[in-house]
């Protein structure tokens, strides 16, 4: 991945004046006697759990010993609390930034270790790459000028795995109408807008926040994790369950049944026969999560290959997309078709929809669109402008030109490769 190296090692120099403009944005216990991060932007476990306490949050979501779970599906779960995203983005921006581990060669080039089958369902469980970091420090990506950098992802990518292996008519119909994380929230009785475009324009929060629950329910989430998730009363949660139940019944089945088959043989597949073997008694999530994420990786390996042999080679291999370096914009037409071609392959003929989720052209800068990202990027700019590493030009058109990218990308998606209509 191309890196703007200049700017990043502005960022090292300057560490210790980024780091204290990112904890006053981001910490909410900033100021405190006990703030959650140290002056160096050093996490405390201890003083977490005091400013959890502090702020009357009762519900974290918590391990099997105990201890809070800190990992990043449960930071997104309690994104309804005030400061909870700008301190999960703090978090994740800090691990790049402090410890500086990010592998850049003398080409400007960050290559990542992918480690490919690393986890038990046969993902890539990359490492020291921007994409491990919180989406705004992916801003220190430029391409060069006479390339396209664009980043290709799979639409709701598990939740199509699971549609088509569960053979649920319903599901199925949910994630080919365009949107299931909308759809969700109609199951919720959180919105009664019935269009669906208009709703996820105007409410992108909501929307990843189903996001989350959804892929939540997928893997077995119960009933006390869904009212946290929602901040809701646990009755109203029992129920948004039990509605889903009755929506989408055939996965229900299918999900409890692939447990019992597991457990009785000790060994699940994948799609293409990566194996899981059962040697102990398991989480139940283990195995609720094992199909859709195998899937998913599954579908990741084919098309990689495939892309590899029809001369498009990626750049880097995400969760659940692809970062090119195209020549033109027929490459990037025929990567979707490759991507489009092998999700279907995996689920059975399904449509699997691909986004252009970046589309970097002229030697534009990597942008992420979530608001917290951008914040993000900002702070960082500001706090190099203010010590004088950054004159307050350059400051400001590194920074302004995340806005006009976000600008520009809205107003030129009719010019973008043509989308799945899945």
């Amino acid at each position: 991945m191309p890196i703007d190296v200049p700017l990043w090692n502005l960022v090292q120099e300057n560490k210790a004046a980024v780091i204290r403009y990112l904890l006053q944005r981001f910490d909410p216990s900033y100021g405190s006697e006990n703030p959650i991060y140290t002056p160096d932007g050093e996490w405390s476990y201890d003083r977490f759990e005091q400013w959890l306490a502090g702020a009357g949050v009762t519900a974290w979501p918590r391990l099997e010993s105990g201890q809070l779970d800190i990992d990043s599906d449960a930071f997104r779960m309690m994104y309804h609390v005030p400061g909870v995203e700008g301190l999960h983005a703090l978090r994740d921006s800090l691990g790049v930034i402090v410890r500086a581990r990010i592998p850049i060669g003398r080409d400007g080039r960050n290559r990542p270790s992918l480690f490919p089958f690393c986890t038990a369902t046969g993902r890539n469980a990359h490492a020291k790459s921007l994409y491990n970091a919180q989406a705004g420090m992916r801003s220190f990506m430029v391409f060069p000028p006479d390339t396209i950098g664009v980043y290709l992802d799979w639409r709701a990518q598990e939740v199509a795995v699971a549609a088509a292996l569960s053979d649920d008519a319903a599901l199925k119909e949910a994630y080919c109408n365009g949107d299931i994380y909308y759809a969700l929230a109609r199951i919720c009785g959180l919105t009664d807008d019935p269009d669906r475009k208009r709703w996820k324009q105007e409410n992108p929060a909501m929307r990843a926040r189903m996001k989350a629950l959804q892929l939540g329910i997928n893997y077995g989430m119960g009933v006390p994790s869904l009212a946290r998730g929602l901040d809701r009363h646990p009755l109203i949660a029992s129920a948004i369950i039990e509605k889903h139940q009755q929506a989408y019944p055939r996965f229900w089945q299918w999900r409890a049944d692939m447990v019992q088959t597991t457990m009785l043989e000790r060994r699940i597949e994948s799609v293409f026969g990566w194996p899981l073997h059962i040697s102990s008694s398991p989480n139940q999530r283990t195995l609720f999560n094992f199909p859709a994420q195998s899937g998913g990786a599954e579908m990741l390996r084919l098309a990689a290959w495939r892309l590899c042999e029809a001369g498009i080679i990626p750049c880097m291999l995400i969760h659940d997309g692809v970062l090119l370096e195209a020549r033109n914009r027929e490459e990037i037409a025929h990567a979707m078709e490759i991507m489009r071609e092998t999700g279907r392959d995996v689920c059975d003929g399904l449509e699997v929809g691909v986004d252009v989720d970046q589309l970097l052209e002229h030697g534009a800068r990597y942008q992420d669109k979530r608001p917290v990202a951008k914040q993000m990027w900002e702070t960082i700019m500001t706090a190099l402008r203010e010590v004088g590493a950054l004159s307050k030009e350059d400051a400001d058109a590194r920074r302004d030109e995340i806005h006009h990218q976000a600008r520009q990308a809205h107003r030129g998606r009719g010019t973008q490769p043509r989308h799945s209509a899945a």
